[in-house]
């Protein structure tokens, strides 16, 4: 069954193709671009280590998604990172939170390069000799994470954040927990969560989508074993577990990360992804009096930033950079939100901001990687592209002034420090 989508603003459509055995592809026709995208992708990440099997719970070692994802391009008789190249290709992947994904690039060969990808990930090569190996490799690029700045700053935030949440973990899990994965942990954990039904498709380019439908049909075979896999449900406490973490590091100047818990109702994600980007950008963007303000006195500079993060049952907005006076921007940001609440919304100042966005958005169909990227992670959101391009035109600044009366509490704000 192929679903098609129009998008009024950008005077595109795209397409949503169910296959019968569950599996869900999107496809986005970009006619005279060069380039094309494929992701392949499952809705299982890092966070997903804990969950019940049939009704009994699992706990499986920290990093096991991660680890997944660097053995799957260790193949028996082929090194896919060549094969990809004689094609044309260029590939990568990535382990987020609730995501894991491989990709290719290409201007030539689309069929042969689609092929690679479908096959590679359909037939896993796992044994204790090139386990043990991984270990030795995973542990350096662990060592490399604790001593980034940027990285430490985030989950030291994190884990100021949340009680129980499994985000507080790091996404590569620990040199201990990765010493406790077996070539069997991989297998088992690969056949539960690599299913049809859990995986998608996103694709872009100038190509012949039946094309691509075929590929996937005749290279990517999953085991049809029905898996009965509930995720965990944590009780999150609203409020925060400290509001204060500092650590000193090797860097010139000291950084910040602030920290605000999504405390506010997780229904209509579309719309609230969209009324908080644009609520954020009133508050704190660079056209507002408080960037103005803070920019001016030279207490933030061009690196300061901010970014919500969400998934099936978490989100956060962090706002980051380097300043000494840190303390200040946190203050002062919450004075602003407090003036907000008290006024209001400018309607006029709001419908400005919004018309900003939508103009992004219409750019952001420019970018074959920022199109497949973005649709990847709506799907395992629950939601696509179409949604959102919904949700963006029709949001208001009564959706906006309800999630930051919701959200936006100085109990649940976070201040992650690293210090020089």
């Amino acid at each position: 069954m192929e679903k098609e989508f129009y998008i009024d603003v950008i005077d595109e459509k795209f397409y949503e193709k169910t296959f019968e055995n569950g599996l869900k592809c999107f496809v986005f026709p970009k006619k005279d671009f060069i380039e094309k995208q494929v992701m392949f992708a499952v809705n299982y990440g890092s966070a997903d280590n804990v969950f019940f099997d049939r009704g009994k719970e699992k706990k499986e070692p920290e990093g096991l998604a991660h680890f997944i994802e660097h053995k799957l391009f260790e193949q028996e008789n082929y090194n896919v990172f060549e094969e990809f190249s004689k094609n044309g290709a260029s590939s990568n992947a990535f382990t987020n939170f609730n995501t894991t994904a491989y990709y290719f690039n290409c201007t030539d060969n689309f069929k042969k390069n689609s092929d690679i990808l479908f096959d590679f990930i359909s037939k896993p090569f796992f044994n204790k000799e090139n386990v043990e190996k991984e270990k030795d490799i995973i542990s350096q690029e662990i060592k490399m994470y604790d001593d980034d700045p940027n990285w430490k700053i985030y989950f030291n935030m994190l884990k100021s954040m949340y009680y129980e949440h499994n985000i507080r973990n790091d996404i590569a899990g620990s040199v201990e927990t990765i010493k406790k994965i077996t070539d069997e942990t991989l297998y088992e954990n690969y056949k539960k969560f690599y299913n049809y039904k859990n995986a998608v498709v996103v694709c872009a380019g100038d190509f012949d989508r039946k094309e691509l439908y075929s590929s996937i049909e005749k290279n990517l075979s999953f085991n049809q074993e029905e898996c009965d896999i509930r995720r965990m449900t944590y009780n999150e406490k609203n409020e925060v577990v400290k509001n204060f973490i500092s650590e000193k590091m090797s860097v010139d100047r000291a950084m910040f990360n602030i920290g605000i818990k999504d405390i506010s109702e997780k229904e209509n994600l579309s719309l609230k992804i969209a009324a908080i980007k644009i609520i954020m950008d009133i508050i704190c963007g660079e056209s507002s009096h408080l960037y103005e303000e803070l920019y001016e006195k030279r207490i933030i500079d061009k690196s300061f930033a901010y970014a919500y993060t969400c998934g099936r049952d978490y989100g956060f907005i962090t706002i980051s950079g380097f300043s000494d006076k840190p303390e200040i921007i946190k203050e002062l940001f919450i004075d602003k939100v407090k003036s907000i609440k008290k006024s209001g919304i400018d309607n006029n100042l709001f419908n400005i901001i919004k018309n900003k966005y939508i103009g992004r958005f219409i750019r952001g169909f420019n970018s074959i990687d920022g199109i497949v990227s973005a649709q990847v992670d709506f799907f395992t959101k629950g939601i696509n592209l179409y949604d959102y391009s919904s949700a963006l035109k029709n949001v208001n600044t009564g959706d906006a002034e309800n999630i930051l009366y919701e959200m936006f509490s100085e109990n649940n704000i976070v201040m992650s420090l690293i210090a020089p």
